[in-house]
């Protein structure tokens, strides 16, 4: 089953780089990779249901890895054709709520399902028998609102779910990309900044969201986003996804915010050094 499993896999990939290549138009675009992925998962599901897994180890790695990995590119073709297909067609900034409204269902999205989404991106394997294993408890009495889609013969809950959580990452980048696009601030180009951020972006992330929750800017009505473009064109900076950037704060083992602490030890520091200067 190997074999057929990575010919399929490489199929996939080969079809969805023609259809992106290819396809000028969006929604004819997103519908057909959703079409091309309905059938990979169409084929991946008689290969399950047609044979069995050696081992409990070959079980756990399909379901954990291949199986949410088929499902989520079928999961983000038909979001992004929904959002497309959905969109206000003539007001910008209509547009601008719609993809922001968009962004923070996904933010939702991840909140309620962040422990999975830790333990999958934080490579963790403990429980691994109990959310990749179709015969286990949990799979069997969790409950679910999928409204009888579960084929518990073909995916787990877990399987699924992170099929969801890989798939609406992709999909909230390619949100973000559109926002900067048509909303990103102009850049000046003949202007050089003077100064330029040689710390991580996920550093200055951090740093962004505790601003922002302080409400440090315009009396704290200014979203992520403006603040986000500002200092893009400040510190001639590309973020990509700020998002992905915060959930690795949020996966750290340890202390979260250790840009911030390094910013107070720093302070505090030379603020001992200046007291101690005129005693010299």
């Amino acid at each position: 089953m190997k074999e057929n499993l990575i010919a399929l896999q490489a199929t996939l990939e080969r079809e969805l780089a023609e259809v992106e290549a290819k396809i000028p138009n969006v929604l004819e675009r997103f519908k057909t990779g959703a079409q091309i992925a309905d059938r990979a998962e169409e084929e991946l599901k008689q290969l399950v249901l047609g044979a069995a897994f050696e081992s409990k180890e070959d079980e756990i790695h399909f379901f954990k890895y291949i199986q949410p990995s088929i499902l989520s590119k079928k999961i983000y073709y038909s979001q992004l054709f929904r959002i497309e297909a959905d969109r206000p067609k003539n007001i910008r900034e209509d547009y601008k709520k719609f993809l922001d409204q968009e962004l923070q269902r996904i933010t939702m999205f991840f909140e309620v399902h962040n422990a999975l989404y830790l333990y999958f991106r934080g490579g963790s394997a403990d429980k691994d028998e109990q959310y990749f294993l179709r015969n286990s408890h949990y799979n069997n009495e969790y409950p679910v609102d999928l409204d009888g889609m579960l084929d518990t013969r073909f995916c787990t809950v877990t399987s699924f779910k992170l099929a969801e959580l890989i798939a609406l990452e992709e999909v909230s980048s390619y949100l973000s990309l559109r926002l900067d696009q048509l909303y990103g601030l102009p850049r000046n180009m003949a202007y050089k900044p003077k100064l330029k951020w040689t710390d991580s972006k996920t550093d200055l992330v951090e740093l962004v969201y505790a601003l922002y929750c302080t409400g440090s800017f315009n009396n704290g009505v200014a979203d992520l986003k403006q603040i986000f473009e500002w200092l893009e064109n400040s510190l001639d900076i590309d973020f990509n996804n700020a998002y992905s950037h915060f959930r690795d704060i949020r996966m750290r083992k340890k202390e979260m915010a250790t840009f911030l602490t390094r910013l107070k030890d720093s302070l505090l520091r030379r603020i001992e050094e200046m007291e101690e200067e005129p005693k010299k």
